[in-house]
């Protein structure tokens, strides 16, 4: 009876260790990481970073450090040439491809190297990888094709765009491979276009990365610093130019014909008031010379005849 529990116990343990163990080897933690970066210099000429030609193909070495590695994790990271939309661009902040970024397709059956695969190490689809692996330090390094300053993108839907980046900020855009969301491994690297096959092509590159990474570290600082306080100031003082209006013109110009057409006026009608009076002491004359004229003269009818009885008396 004593061997049996011995036996069971010791099973027990035995078992016990030898699952703690496989756990153990199942499933091996990340390697530690750091914020990835990304550095891109043109293949034939290392000394021009950051930059590409605007009308022709570039051929860049895209070299990443700092980067999450999980061994044998599935996936890797994706390599693209393409545009972001502000900050909030990438797939774990909501991002998807043909709204917040695009980027260069490239035939996934044969890849002419327009996108790159940097798979994990002993990841499944590590066969599959023309960028290599990342490394345990979290490195890797793989060579890119950037088509000019502007490319044709597809959306989900399958509709193009055309995406000019003289007009956008393009650059090199790393995010989690095969559908697999890892913030860690995604990353913007903004990318300058100047004439690479001119005669002073060096220096034109040199100064447009420069300004590139002026412009980047500008931007970082003011996204960062809290917005200026700017006092209030007068405002300038404004220049107005006044027109005067004409002056009114003189009316004494037109007063002497107004007058003289009053006096002419007034003198016609003192003209019309004598006649008048003339015309009225006439008529008043006339008739009272009439009517004196009539009293005067009596008529042989109304002359009284000789009394009767002087005529019988007389005879």
């Amino acid at each position: 009876m004593r061997t049996r529990l011995a036996r069971s116990a010791a099973a027990v343990i035995a078992a016990t260790a030898l699952f703690s163990g496989g756990a153990a080897i199942a499933g091996p933690a990340p390697a530690a990481h750091a914020s990835g970066s990304v550095t891109v210099t043109v293949t034939a000429q290392p000394e021009l970073v950051g930059v590409a030609d605007p009308n022709y193909l570039t051929d860049v070495t895209v070299t990443g450090s700092g980067f999450q590695s999980i061994p044998s994790g599935f996936g890797g990271i994706y390599v693209f040439f393409g545009w972001v939309e502000g900050g909030a661009w990438a797939p774990s902040q909501g991002g998807a491809t043909g709204s917040s970024y695009r980027y260069v397709y490239d035939d996934e059956a044969n890849p002419v190297g327009y996108q790159l695969f940097v798979s994990f190490p002993g990841s499944s689809t590590e066969s599959s990888a023309n960028g290599g692996e990342v490394s345990a330090d979290g490195s890797w390094s793989g060579q890119l094709k950037i088509p000019g300053s502007s490319f044709e993108s597809y959306d989900r839907n399958g509709d193009v765009t055309t995406v000019d980046c003289l007009q956008v900020q393009c650059g090199i855009i790393t995010i989690g491979a095969h559908g697999v969301v890892n913030p860690s491994n995604e990353t913007f690297t903004p990318i300058s276009f100047t004439d690479l096959y001119s005669g002073d092509a060096a220096a034109q590159a040199a100064a447009a990365a420069e300004k590139a990474a002026a412009d980047a570290a500008a931007a970082a600082a003011a996204s960062a610093a809290p917005a200026p306080v700017v006092a209030s100031e007068a405002p300038a003082p404004v220049t107005t130019t006044i027109i005067a209006a004409p002056a009114a013109a003189s009316d004494d110009a037109n007063l002497v014909p107004i007058l003289l057409a009053a006096v002419g006026g007034v003198g016609v009608l003192a003209l019309a008031a004598i006649a008048f009076l003339v015309w009225a002491v006439l008529a008043s004359r006339k008739r009272s010379a009439i009517a004196s004229a009539a009293a005067g003269v009596t008529s042989p009818a109304s002359e009284p005849g000789p009394d009767a009885a002087d005529t019988k008396s007389g005879a």
